[in-house]
């Protein structure tokens, strides 16, 4: 970022970021554990576009747990990539699941979307 911007020029920024992050639709769980089973909670699978030679099909899995005492505060991820996807899960801290979304979010606008940079855009007002 530029050293040059403006403390209300990044808090416009902020704000307008924070504002598309909170109006994008939520994915629905794919699935919602209930109390009796092994991992009580909600799961997402995200399934990847398959490459035009691949067949594979590649699953994500996240999971949250409902027993607090077993939750920790924690979200739980399989990628495809695992030893065992679907089985094999990475335990991440809430605050860290939300910063790697977020980060997922920014690049992808990035790239898909064409988002600037906000010194970028300065440079073209």
């Amino acid at each position: 970022m530029a050293d040059d911007l403006t403390l209300g020029e990044i808090r416009s920024e902020l704000q307008h970021l924070a504002s598309m992050a909170c109006s994008i639709e939520r994915p629905k769980p794919t699935r919602i554990n209930g109390p009796g089973h092994q991992w009580p909670g909600h799961e997402w699978d995200l399934r990847e576009m398959t490459p035009p030679h691949g067949t594979k099909e590649k699953v994500w899995v996240i999971r949250t747990l409902d027993e607090q005492e077993a939750a920790d505060g924690l979200v739980y991820v399989s990628s495809p990539e695992s030893m065992y996807p679907g089985l094999d899960f990475v335990p991440l801290y809430a605050s860290d699941a939300r910063l790697l979304a977020m980060a997922l979010l920014a690049a992808a606008d990035h790239e898909a979307l064409g988002v600037p940079r906000l010194e970028d855009r300065r440079k073209a007002g």
